[in-house]
């Protein structure tokens, strides 16, 4: 009889500290917890998110991940690992927290359905007796017996589990070519020349340009003639790896030798990736690539047009350029001769303010006169287009800025925007517009569409100022 009482007071003082302990993590969990983000819980197969997860603290602790997610069903690419220390302070429900960035991961899906993100765990040892044993707050009202070690409550975390609904891929098919490349882009191909001697090497630029997953992106398959001897290929990349919406670009460069004389012609190289926005995948490709090896000082029998289609097309696009900049010159001295032949018929007409030099300032232009050389050039091939687009926007901020072509640069034109009180947000719209302008005129191209959408972007754009 007295075990049976004896086993009752243990079985009591046990319910006793569970209720005590459940009581105490219930406080401590409005305290530490740990939260899990994704940028879209909606995609497609080969359409990548964004997850995160942070842990948010109000207390003095020491924090251990022991499970992480499987992520079955993806592939993932960790963007922030917890050896980074990326800290930030937050005041959430008027508690300020310090916010510990767990993980940080890019997922892939690679298979459509339900997708769920397991939880993550992390063990907690929470301090709340110092070394001068005064009590933490927390305690308050909670017994002695309570289990602390070294003055420490240990207790685990979880973040949610998250399902991500992906969705079979698009009705048309993927290309054969298709490596995984979500985005919108565009390629440019460009051989360092067409005229070579045996054994000198050259080199063939494949240039991906857009927005996107650029970790994505691979080198599109070149079929190679059999006598050409190919190097390995340097791989340069300028773009945001935390951001899918900036522009970039992604060159690849592969350099080559051959050891015949001959006539060599690159079959057109094949890119496929898959738009996410009009949920469908699309190939793009160059027109075949004719170059040639010959003994030096050999005559040159094929000279005629079909030998110098490349370098005739780049020349092309240079003449456009010289041109587009010699019209626009002639537009702007047009108009200042209009203006002078006015204010000698109206001898009333008050005469324009002198410059520092003694010459009357030429008369603003307006955005559309600007641009209207860039306008004019949208159907032309080359990069005339971009380079004049650029033009027109550069002296449009010039005027509107007071900014000398001459010192014309970003770093001066965000500090003039920033002392007229420009908004932040409009000046990253002026500023990412002229990347992706510059972008272009590195990749040398694009379709009709896509220069009459940048056209009518930078008029909004400017406009806006």
């Amino acid at each position: 009889m007295k075990r049976f009482g004896l086993l009752i007071l243990l079985l009591t003082a046990s319910l006793s500290v569970v209720a005590q302990r459940n009581v105490l993590e219930a406080r401590l969990r409005s305290s530490i917890y740990l939260n899990v983000y994704a940028n879209k819980t909606n995609c497609y197969i080969g359409e990548p998110i964004i997850v995160t997860y942070k842990l948010y603290s109000s207390l003095e602790s020491v924090s251990e991940v022991v499970k992480d997610p499987a992520f079955n069903g993806f592939e993932f690419r960790d963007l922030i690992s917890s050896g980074d220390g990326v800290v930030s302070r937050e005041t959430v429900n008027g508690e300020t927290f310090d916010v510990h960035t767990i993980r940080k991961v890019q997922l892939t899906p690679v298979e459509a359905g339900k997708l769920e993100l397991d939880p993550m765990v992390i063990a907690n040892r929470i301090r709340l007796v110092d070394g001068a044993g005064n009590r933490s707050s927390i305690l308050d009202g909670i017994d002695d017996n309570i289990p602390l070690k070294n003055g420490e409550f240990r207790m685990t975390i979880a973040s949610v589990p998250i399902t991500i609904n992906v969705g079979q891929a698009p009705a048309n098919a993927p290309a054969a070519v298709y490596n995984g490349a979500v985005g919108d882009f565009k390629m440019n191909v460009k051989l360092s020349k067409i005229n070579f001697t045996p054994g000198e090497r050259g080199t063939l630029r494949i240039i991906i340009s857009g927005t996107g997953d650029f970790s994505q992106v691979t080198q599109p398959a070149v079929e190679w003639p059999k006598e050409i001897v190919v190097y390995p290929t340097a791989i340069e990349e300028q773009y945001d790896r935390n951001s899918r919406t900036a522009p970039g670009v992604k060159t690849f460069t592969i350099p080559f030798t051959m050891g015949k004389t001959g006539t060599y012609t690159l079959l057109p190289i094949r890119f496929a990736y898959f738009d996410a926005r009009q949920n469908r995948y699309n190939t793009i490709s160059n027109p075949a690539i004719t170059f040639y090896s010959r003994e030096p000082g050999a005559t040159r029998r094929d000279q005629g047009p079909v030998n110098n289609n490349a370098e005739r097309n780049d020349n092309f696009g240079a003449l456009l350029l010289g041109l587009g900049v010699v019209a626009l010159l002639l537009l702007v001295l047009f108009l200042i001769r209009r203006s002078k032949r006015k204010r000698a018929v109206i001898p009333s007409t008050p005469q324009p303010a002198l410059s520092v030099s003694g010459k009357p300032d030429p008369a603003p232009m307006g955005i559309d006169a600007l641009l209207q050389p860039a306008e004019n050039a949208v159907s032309k091939t080359g990069g005339s287009f971009y380079s004049l687009l650029k033009q027109g926007m550069v002296q449009y901020l010039e005027q509107r800025y007071q900014i000398s072509a001459a010192l014309f640069n970003k770093t001066g034109l965000k500090e003039q925007m920033t002392l007229r009180n420009v908004p932040q947000v409009l000046q990253d719209e002026v500023f990412h517009t002229l990347t992706e302008i510059e972008m272009n005129i590195y990749a040398a191209g694009g379709m009709d569409g896509d220069r009459i959408r940048m056209l009518e972007k930078t008029k909004t754009v400017l406009k806006k100022l």
